[in-house]
């Protein structure tokens, strides 16, 4: 009882506060890696949604999805978060070597490779479980993702008609004009709100905290096909995007709250105050030095 007491009040803590970080509070049972104590999680009765698996798709024992290479294994992993599935079981020839690989550090290495994949849909996630199981029928390890999330399909389908109609107005615009025309009309419909942490009410109220801003910012980037980055460093939340050849930071919140562009598209020299995440894959990106 004591334990559950425990987790309850740390979600609900999670919730409500700014403290939004996938990685510190984690629960490790058996060959589990699990953010938020999902390891409870049942796993649902499979994913329906095949996109990017091998045509034809195929079935190694139930639910199983079979695709080709690691490279898929991330769309798909992706496909089923952005349409809101609860569990993935997935499987490609050679993944046995990569589940040994990720295995070493409780498969954070694959979480940071989906976010740099998809910042959105990652972040949209509030809890996740990774486990590597072995089919009874084949022999064969496979990947299990269980999930859960913070917006609801509803609330999705409301971002995506409004992310459109943002994206729609920058149509033919430099990459530059578009990256500016989001974070401004995130300035200028925002105000900063810690009862509100999900992107949806980014959108719907014009209220959210770091997490709210960042979000609705990368879904915009993402609608207007400019890598992005979203970024969960220690108690704060921002982004980054690509120009060019490089990555440049960009803090909407912080940009917001003082009515200035002191935190748009900054290199890492003059990106001042933010604590960076100590397990991550962005060291691994050609990130600008100086501003643009």
């Amino acid at each position: 009882m004591k334990y559950y007491f425990k987790l309850g009040l740390f979600i609900v803590m999670l919730l409500v506060s700014e403290v939004h970080v996938f990685s510190h509070e984690l629960t490790q049972r058996n060959d589990a890696h699990c953010y938020n104590g999902l390891s409870a999680l049942s796993a649902s009765s499979g994913v329906q949604d095949q996109d990017n698996c091998v045509s034809p798709v195929s079935q190694i024992g139930s639910n199983i999805i079979y695709v080709k290479d690691r490279r898929s294994m991330y769309d798909a992993i992706v496909n089923a978060m952005k349409n809101h599935k609860k569990s993935i079981s997935i499987y490609y020839p050679g993944m046995e070597k990569d589940i040994r690989k990720y295995k070493k550090n409780n498969y954070i290495e694959l979480w940071n490779e989906l976010q740099i994949e998809n910042g959105y849909y990652t972040g949209i996630v509030s809890g996740y479980c990774i486990t590597c199981s072995k089919n009874s029928d084949t022999r064969i390890d496979y990947l299990n993702v269980q999930l859960c999330y913070m917006t609801s399909k509803n609330q999705e389908r409301y971002i995506n008609r409004k992310v459109r109609m943002i994206a729609k107005k920058f149509k033919g615009k430099s990459r530059y004009e578009k990256i500016k025309g989001a974070h401004d009309y995130l300035t200028a419909h925002m105000k900063y709100d810690d009862a509100y942490y999900n992107p949806y009410y980014a959108f719907k109220k014009g209220r959210g905290l770091c997490m709210t801003y960042s979000l609705a910012f990368q879904r915009i980037m993402q609608e207007m096909k400019i890598p992005c980055i979203y970024v969960k460093g220690y108690n704060h939340a921002w982004n980054m995007v690509k120009i060019g050849k490089y990555w440049y930071n960009i803090d909407v919140t912080w940009d917001d709250s003082t009515g200035t562009y002191d935190y748009f598209l900054k290199g890492y020299k003059d990106f001042y105050n933010h604590r960076w995440p100590k397990k991550s894959n962005i060291k691994k990106l050609k990130r600008a030095k100086y501003s643009y």
